[in-house]
This record gives C-alpha cells, structure tokens and sequence, in this order.
C-alpha cells in the first residue's frame, strides 16, 4: 500500500496519460484515507525528539530546551509537506497537493495534542488539543482529495 490516498478522481486522471497505476490500485477507503492523510513517521520523530530532550508531552519544558523544540517543530513541519509530496508521487498524476497540506496540518494537530512546546502559551489547554485531535482524526477520513 503506498502512501497516495487513491480516489475515483485520482484513477479517472489517469487514465488519458496512459498509465493504468498500480496493477491493484483501488479507491481508498474511510479507514485507508484516515491512515493515508496522518504523518506517522514523522509524528513518531517528533515522540523521539521529546523524549531526547525530556519534555514531557503535556509539561511545560525550561526555556532553553522549549527555544530548541519551537525550531526542530518548524523544521519537522516543512519536513512534512516535503516527505509527502515526495511519498504521493504517482506516476502519471498530478501532484496530490489536498495530501501533502493535508498530512503536513496533520503533524501540527498531533504536536498540538503532544503538549510541548504549544504547553508554553498562555491560551494553551490540553482538553482543547485533545478534543481538536479526534475531531480531526475522524473528519479527515471523510475527505476525498480530488487530485
């Protein structure tokens, strides 16, 4: 399974360029397209980098490490829109731009409900992250890209 959320629009652009995709390329699901549009491997990075620095998700970290966390979450959001324009590149379609802003929105939910470095703002609450997450875990998955 690649990484390209496949829709009907997605095999119907194919199909004047000459190529056919995949010899098993299928449109995507709810639960596939819900997969598909979350940066795991990237939001997994960033579970890393915490633990690296010892910033509890949810607690508030010491300047010097929050500073660090602030440019490494810059860093790893550029990373994102980049890796998935990279990993959804399908031969013979047009770039799935909804994904790459998609996945790349997607890694500034989960850093959000993670708590650092967002736990150092004023107006920062963890229920709201929470609550943030799984309304966008669950309506990303009804979104069908056009491209």
């Amino acid at each position: 399974m690649g990484r390209r959320i496949i829709t009907p629009y997605t095999i119907e652009g194919m199909k004047g360029t000459g190529t056919t995709g995949t010899p098993a390329m299928r449109v995507d699901g709810y639960f596939d397209r819900v997969i598909k549009s979350i940066p795991g491997d990237i939001v997994a990075g960033w579970t890393a980098i915490l633990g690296l620095f010892g910033a509890t998700p949810g607690l508030a970290a010491g300047v010097t490490t929050t500073n660090i966390l602030w440019i490494l979450w810059a860093l790893l959001t550029v990373i994102t829109f980049f890796w998935t324009y990279r990993q959804t590149k399908l031969p013979g379609a047009q770039p799935a731009w909804t994904q790459v802003f998609i996945s790349t929105f997607a890694f500034v939910v989960w850093v959000l409900a993670l708590g650092a470095p967002f736990n150092t703002l004023p107006f920062y609450d963890t229920r709201l992250a929470a609550a943030i997450l799984i309304v966008f875990t669950l309506a990303v998955g009804a979104l069908q890209p056009r491209e």
